[in-house]
């Protein structure tokens, strides 16, 4: 027998406040690390073209890691984000070596970002 509802689909929403929040607040954890500079969100939500389903994209500068790339991001996960997470962790040196890569013209490009306040140095 079949139901009258569309079970097949389910419909989404976000809510960009509650997303902006539990950035805030992860940022301002990950700039307790000493070795965290600048925290940057890009992609669809700096953009506000993100959609249900949508990953949040942050990149973390690092002042130094000793740990290889791919390793990097387990450290840095935390937080209570409602959404999808996509954590790029680059020293600044790695960045200034990807100058002419869309990811980094788009990192420069965003307007979402935190830094270490200088009297924290």
């Amino acid at each position: 027998m079949r139901s009258g509802s569309l079970s097949g689909v389910v419909v989404k929403s976000i809510d960009k406040a509650a997303v902006r929040r539990a950035v805030d607040a992860y940022a301002a954890e990950l700039l307790q690390r000493p070795e965290v500079e600048e925290v940057v969100v890009f992609g669809s939500f700096e953009t506000d073209t993100y959609a249900p389903g949508s990953d949040l994209d942050v990149l973390i500068v690092l002042r130094v890691s000793a740990l290889p790339i791919h390793d990097r991001a387990a450290h840095y996960r935390g937080g209570a984000l409602p959404v999808p997470l996509d954590l790029f962790p680059f020293t600044r040196s790695e960045l200034q070596a990807r100058a002419d890569a869309p990811f980094t013209r788009a990192l420069n490009a965003s307007r979402w970002r935190y830094r270490r306040d200088a009297s924290d140095d």
